[in-house]
């Protein structure tokens, strides 16, 4: 019972931030409309910074940032990220600080006003068939090819398991080493005891996020090379930096 508190802050916080979203959602259809498409993402970056900066004065979340030199404002990229919990979709939306569209599930945008702002400033993803999965490629081919950088979760899902990180699925590194854009690994430490894998229930915290040197794709040969390279830099970043896995040895 100590811990009574979690879901009035929970609904509370998730309350002010779909009034947020309401609030802006003229915004974002106002930048969908008048600015060109390959700017659209840095706009709505800037809107979600001061819409998210708004919630966590309402909600006492903060954040720590760290690795902003690694970041060239004239590259794109392929922005890789842990995934623990809800929290990681929060914390990528304002603690990543490259402007960047998150890849989401196809079925996201029925959600009421979310699935709105999901349809413009996201790259939908269809996973039903392989056929269905080829043109998520091809459209996420299509954004980087024009300098629109994108945000992928490589686990697939919230990793529920003790270890730092679940195994890597090939999309983010078949399309680095397709359109020869690098990859930056954003690394979220200290989230994963903000709540459970399989909950909504969060609590105020400080959102941390590691902006690693970026890894371009023509130093591998093959897509397992280039992955196991990546998910090693993650790995061992985690078992550094995070009280979470303290017991888990470096690879």
């Amino acid at each position: 019972m100590q811990n009574w508190w979690k879901l009035p802050y929970s609904i509370y916080a998730i309350a002010v931030l779909f009034i947020l979203f309401a609030i802006v959602l003229p915004i974002y259809v106002l930048i969908k409309l008048i600015v060109p498409y390959p700017k659209q993402t840095t706009w709505v970056h800037r809107i979600n910074k001061i819409m998210f900066l708004v919630w966590s004065a309402f909600t006492g979340f903060r954040y720590k940032i760290r690795g902003i030199e690694n970041i060239d404002e004239n590259q794109t990229y392929i922005v890789v990220c842990n995934h623990n919990n809800l929290a990681d979709i929060i914390a990528s939306a304002y603690a990543n600080q490259v402007p960047s569209k998150p890849l989401v599930k196809k079925e996201l945008l029925k959600i009421p006003i979310l699935g709105q702002l999901f349809a413009m400033a996201s790259v939908p993803l269809d996973r039903k068939d392989e056929a269905a999965r080829k043109r998520s490629l091809e459209t996420m081919a299509n954004e980087l090819n024009q300098n629109i950088s994108l945000i992928i979760f490589p686990e697939g899902t919230r990793n529920r398991t003790p270890a730092p990180l679940k195994e890597f699925h090939n999309g983010a590194f078949i399309i680095s080493m397709k359109t020869g854009k690098p990859i930056m690994p954003v690394v979220f430490t200290n989230i994963k005891n903000l709540s459970s894998p399989e909950s909504i229930l969060i609590k105020p915290w400080k959102f941390e996020a590691h902006h690693l040197a970026p890894v371009f794709p023509d130093s591998f040969n093959e897509v397992q090379e280039y992955k196991d390279y990546i998910y090693k830099i993650m790995w061992n970043f985690l078992v550094e930096n995070d009280s979470s896995f303290k017991d888990y040895k470096k690879l």
